[in-house]
């Protein structure tokens, strides 16, 4: 369709909303007279006071809004897994929950502080990093640090606009769901703040069925960078074959951090075998063209100590791997907007 005749019709549609304005205005127009004018005023001072109230009541939902996770309940945000309201019943026991809770979160934000510098450190590719594992186009790379091993991988995704949507996906608990197949669910145990929480998640292996509670933490690096850690400790949650006693040998501070966790059932009864992450980091980062991730991981299966060394490595690299499926979700969701945009365009504009 010719865009200027476009502009004609769009003109002329306003003329005529405009002229339809015009006499609704005139033929609704208030007589001068006294009685009419005490009506007007009458009408026009109730508005007042209910605009009062619709513009301030917002503010309150926003400020809500912005500290809640999405998918969260609020009582579940002020009200952490481990430290139950009822016992706020009793200040003293209040103010000591929250002291706790205080103190509990420092030591988190402390912990993943090092591990941040720590991740920097090794995303750097190293000569001691050697090659393992390979698919579509993607290699990960072993090294040990401390005797213990940790892999590196870097892959692109297509398109610099699926930055946000990338990051959304890799700090969702159950993001993973949409591309490893293994992965049964997530869940957050205790939220800290917004960005800095506890996380819990289980896999269904051919044998065993697994899962971990890992720190978790977001860090905008700078406005086109951000990075999301995970870092295990010797939590206590509770399961009653969980008696190894963990030490996190990439992640050192991680080591005195052991709050009670409140955990699903299976984890308590034993019909899980309990991973630990040493240290688990994505780098997510915008540039001109796509969207590179610098991707590391150190997994400890001290639950299942009879697993060679080498197929641990290659349990720990199909992990890494699966998270290059990313690419292939990107791809579609583009491959569908262009689908979509053009077939608007063509019932449109008829091409």
């Amino acid at each position: 369709m010719n865009k200027g005749y476009i502009k004609v019709v769009l003109a002329l549609l306003c003329v005529a909303r405009y002229m339809e304005n015009v006499a609704f205005a005139s033929e609704h127009a208030p007589t001068p007279s006294s009685s009419n004018e005490e009506y007007k005023r009458q009408l026009s001072s109730p508005p007042k006071k209910a605009k009062q109230k619709l513009s301030s009541a917002p503010k309150k939902i926003n400020q809500r809004a912005h500290f809640i996770p999405i998918g969260f309940k609020q009582k579940e945000y002020f009200n952490p897994i481990g430290f139950k309201q009822k016992t706020c019943l009793n200040p003293i026991e209040c103010k000591r929950q929250l002291s706790l809770k205080a103190k509990e979160a420092k030591h988190a934000e402390y912990i993943m502080a090092e591990a941040l510098e720590i991740a920097k450190k090794h995303a750097i590719h190293t000569n001691d990093y050697r090659p393992y594992s390979k698919r579509n186009g993607e290699i990960v790379y072993f090294k040990k640090v401390n005797d213990t091993d940790i892999g590196k991988l870097v892959f692109t995704i297509p398109n610099p606009d699926n930055y946000d949507d990338i990051v959304n996906m890799l700090w969702d608990p159950n993001g993973e769901k949409k591309f490893n197949i293994v992965f049964a669910k997530g869940n957050i145990s205790r939220i800290y703040n917004e960005n800095l929480v506890i996380i819990q998640q289980i896999y269904n292996g051919t044998v065993w069925n697994v899962y971990y509670h890992a720190i978790a933490h977001k860090v905008e690096l700078s406005e086109d960078e951000t990075a999301i850690l995970l870092v295990s400790s010797n939590m206590n949650d509770h399961n009653k074959f969980g008696d190894t006693n963990y030490i996190n040998t990439i992640v050192e501070s991680a080591n005195s951090f052991t709050p009670d966790i409140d955990s699903d059932e299976d984890i308590r009864s034993g019909k899980l075998t309990k991973l630990y992450i040493n240290l688990m980091v994505f780098f997510i980062k915008k540039e001109a063209n796509d969207v590179k991730i610098t991707h590391l991981c150190s997994i400890d299966h001290l639950g299942s100590p009879t697993i060679p060394q080498d197929n641990i490595r290659t349990m720990t690299a199909y992990k890494m791997l699966n998270f290059v499926e990313l690419r292939d979700i990107f791809k579609k969701c583009q491959t569908l907007n262009d689908e979509f945009i053009n077939s608007i365009l063509k019932s449109i504009c008829g091409f």
